[in-house]
């Protein structure tokens, strides 16, 4: 407590004043915060934050950081209550899909692609505190999909995900995959997000808390219209699979600091490739200065770049923070 008390000293020097007090008052106001008795102690993690979120991007890295709605946690309390949400002890591949890679170059591919600016991708959600990144993933790559075949975007429902698909090895807001998620769509289908809302954005991650399914059948995507395919571990199979197919779900690592604090640019920082976080690959550019994959979150749009984030392309066998170990993609049955 004495080391926080010093650091608060130190930083609102550095700003002057009871400037961090005002900054910490206008975080809580704009992102709806409400800390009670816990407000001094908030307010010195958001210093020592705010002090890091400075010294890094004095540092002139490719990516910059900014004050984001986790501005007030520390970094092992954000890794317990927004993520390991991938559950252990079983393969992501689900059961019976295909792996596909790439025979061609990289050369071959274009050198561009974004999903977003083709009208391919719905707006940013934001999950809450439910574990449910694993549904919103899978949401995320079907409505591409869906674009893709009829030439309409339809937001789906991660709602009935949750609800539904506890019989294909997910667990609702303690987590799941991808796959089978894929799985359970393909056997049944999935409504719109406007016929079966999102509900369970305040049911905290990991509590064993399952809404009753109610999937009425009137599904958007038909029930045995969709199957899936796994991507081989590799950047250009990774690559081609954007670039030839669509959005491509993946999971990553998501639980560094600079992960955190993301506000821009391309993230190329040190990070564990321990897959906690289900994400949607929608693009990339390998002709930018720093080469990246663009992915889309959900957890709103003012976390990153309008929700988004620029990962590095580099040559590591498990991409940036494990991007190519456990991704997946729908193709029409």
């Amino acid at each position: 407590m004495l080391a926080f008390q010093l650091l608060l000293a130190v930083v609102t020097a550095e700003y002057g004043g009871s400037q961090v007090k005002d900054m910490f008052e206008a975080y809580k106001e704009k992102f709806g915060h409400n800390f009670g008795a816990q407000d001094d102690f908030r307010m010195k993690i958001f210093a020592d934050n705010l002090r890091y979120i400075e010294e890094e991007n004095a540092k002139g890295l490719p990516y910059k950081l900014k004050v984001t709605p986790f501005a007030h946690l520390t970094n092992a309390e954000f890794r317990m209550t927004r993520l390991g949400t991938m559950p252990k002890g079983r393969s992501f591949t689900g059961n019976g899909a295909n792996t596909v890679s790439y025979e061609g170059s990289i050369e071959e591919l274009p050198a561009a692609v974004n999903y977003v600016a083709k009208g391919w991708v719905t707006g940013v959600k934001d999950q809450g505190i439910c574990g449910s990144c694993w549904a919103f993933s899978t949401t995320g790559a079907l409505e591409a999909l869906h674009k893709n075949l009829t030439g309409e975007l339809v937001p789906l429902s991660e709602e009935q995900l949750l609800d539904c698909s506890l019989s294909y090895r997910n667990q609702g807001c303690q987590g799941g995959w991808m796959s089978d998620a894929f799985e359970y769509v393909a056997d049944h289908g999935i409504d719109s997000e406007k016929d079966y809302p999102y509900k369970s954005k305040f049911i905290p991650i990991f509590f064993p808390i399952h809404l009753p399914c109610q999937h009425n059948h009137t599904a958007v995507i038909a029930p045995h219209s969709t199957r899936y395919v796994n991507v081989t571990s590799s950047k250009l199979a990774l690559l081609a699979a954007i670039a030839l197919s669509g959005p491509v779900s993946v999971a990553i690592d998501a639980g560094s600091r600079a992960f955190q604090h993301y506000g821009g640019g391309v993230l190329n920082s040190p990070c564990n490739t321990t897959l906690n976080h289900g994400v949607l690959a929608v693009g990339y550019d390998l002709e930018a200065p720093e080469p990246y994959y663009l992915v889309k979150n959900s957890w709103g749009a003012t976390w990153g770049d309008k929700g988004y984030i620029k990962m590095a392309i580099d040559d590591s066998p498990k991409g940036i923070c494990g991007i190519l170990l456990a991704a997946s993609y729908p193709i029409a049955a």
